[in-house]
């Protein structure tokens, strides 16, 4: 399912709401005449910049300012909400990951229910909410993605697939350098090795996985880990809790 850019018809002091819900689905990279908040009620969403990459598991959310190029990315069952909000609700210039807390959540949800609704009860909803966005702290979740083309090619395959098996030496072989040189490179671009930037990624996956409900040997296995205690080890030692502590709604920002 390829998404549509959609022309929304933008009053500066409206919020609209979109619901979208499929199974697999990716948009191409597209600007809005407003601001947009994203957030996936079910399964996870992978919003793609020019220069990073931001994944969005149930229990948190993107804000994306007018005039940023964005894409998204969904590889299995989900429902995200799109809140096009308008100039008279000025938030941020950045973009940036915030936590979705039960106030903010409900206030998304209902969103949907307000369309044309100019009245005294909607509109002081809709203050709320831009509030609610407003006061959340920014989650430092999006990775960035390098200036090089050599290096950047590699992070989006690697997020593309995180659970491949390819190392520095395969992904040397084919830029036609040594292991080591294209090592020093993901230091100078990334400030992380080759191996940080690869884990990253996979737990980073690996919490938008849980969010969908999978179990967690088929998430280890989906980012690259042959047993489901390897996983949970590397889980622990990534985040301080194991994976099996993960209750959406509980875990901390």
């Amino acid at each position: 399912m390829r998404l549509k850019s959609l022309d929304i018809p933008h009053a500066a002091s409206s919020i609209v709401c979109v619901v979208r819900h499929g199974e697999v689905a990716r948009a191409d990279a597209h600007t809005h005449a407003c601001g947009q908040l994203i957030y996936p009620q079910l399964g996870g969403v992978l919003v793609e910049t020019e220069n990073s990459l931001i994944r969005l598991a149930p229990d948190r959310g993107a804000w994306i300012p007018e005039g940023v190029e964005h894409g998204i990315a969904i590889d299995r069952s989900f429902c995200y909400y799109s809140l096009y909000i308008g100039s008279d609700f000025p938030i941020h210039d950045k973009t940036y990951v915030l936590p979705v807390r039960p106030l903010l959540r409900e206030l998304i949800l209902d969103a949907e229910k307000w369309g044309k609704d100019e009245t005294s009860v909607a509109r002081a909803k809709a203050h709320v909410l831009v509030n609610e966005i407003r006061r959340a702290r920014a989650i430092p979740s999006a990775i960035r993605i390098p200036d090089d083309p050599r290096i950047a090619a590699i992070c989006r395959a690697i997020e593309r697939h995180p659970g491949s098996s390819k190392t520095i030496d395969d992904w040397a072989n084919e830029a036609g350098v040594s292991s080591k040189t294209l090592q020093r490179y993901f230091n100078a671009t990334t400030g992380t090795s080759f191996q940080q930037w690869r884990n990253q990624i996979r737990m980073a996956k690996a919490v938008e996985m849980h969010a969908s409900g999978l179990r967690i040997i088929d998430v280890a296995m989906a980012v690259g880990y042959s047993t489901e205690g390897a996983y949970a080890q590397a889980f622990r030692k990534f985040y301080g809790y194991p994976p099996s502590r993960l209750r959406f709604g509980d875990v901390e920002d």
